[in-house]
């Protein structure tokens, strides 16, 4: 074969070399850098954390903060709109001047409940239960056959809790009840638009005595703790 032969020959396998270099690199690119929708997802969950098992057209699905070890650091603030059973979901706590308590004493009233503290609360959900806690620095004064008994109220009749403190004018006649603070009850909200609750403490005495409640951050205050149901 003449030289003239063989240079036609070498430059052929070589321009067949690079098409097929080309044709290679233009085959494989879409699979290595082009986007492809996701068509199967494998173990789909309600609750999931989504991983790639390599390829482009395939996730798996597995069961996120059940079981995996995850670290979560949030810069901002995180605003769940769902809670699992138990979990709470809002805390406030208010000292007096928050609750519409003012320092003053209680006369006798025997069917009348006299507003010590009221707040209304709003819940974050519409299926939780509202757990109401509150107490008070107080005294009572004078002596005879005197009965106290403290409520919490929702709305304007609905009691959820009550406590009583008795005393009798005679010996040994100390307290004789579960003494009217601390004080605590829950209810149920499952309203489908959560609305404003009117949260009240009340007292009702039937005394010719008097109670000296008190209005210092340290001396009575109220919590309210919102859980899911």
């Amino acid at each position: 074969m003449s030289s003239l032969s063989m240079n036609k020959v070498r430059g052929r396998a070589l321009n067949a070399n690079t098409q097929n270099t080309n044709n290679f690199s233009l085959w494989m690119e879409p699979l290595s850098h082009k986007q492809y929708p996701v068509t199967d997802v494998y173990n789909s969950t309600n609750n999931a954390v989504i991983t790639s098992d390599g390829t482009r057209n395939r996730i798996n699905a597995q069961p996120g903060l059940l079981y995996n070890k995850i670290r979560l650091d949030v810069s901002g603030s995180v605003n769940p709109t769902k809670w699992t059973t138990g979990q709470t979901i809002n805390t406030v706590y208010l000292v007096p001047t928050e609750m519409n308590q003012s320092e003053r004493s209680y006369n006798n009233s025997p069917t009348t409940p006299q507003t010590i503290a009221s707040y209304t609360y709003t819940p974050k959900s519409n299926n939780s239960k509202i757990i109401v806690e509150y107490g008070a620095y107080y005294a009572i004064e004078g002596h005879n056959n005197d009965q106290f008994q403290s409520q919490i109220v929702i709305g304007t009749d609905t009691t959820i809790a009550k406590r009583i403190q008795q005393f009798k004018n005679e010996l040994g006649g100390g307290t004789r009840g579960s003494t009217i603070f601390p004080i605590t009850g829950a209810f149920t909200n499952t309203a489908p638009i959560p609305s404003p609750t009117l949260i009240s403490v009340k007292l009702i005495l039937s005394s010719t005595d008097i109670v000296q409640v008190w209005q210092a951050d340290d001396d009575a205050y109220m919590k309210i703790t919102e859980i899911s149901l």
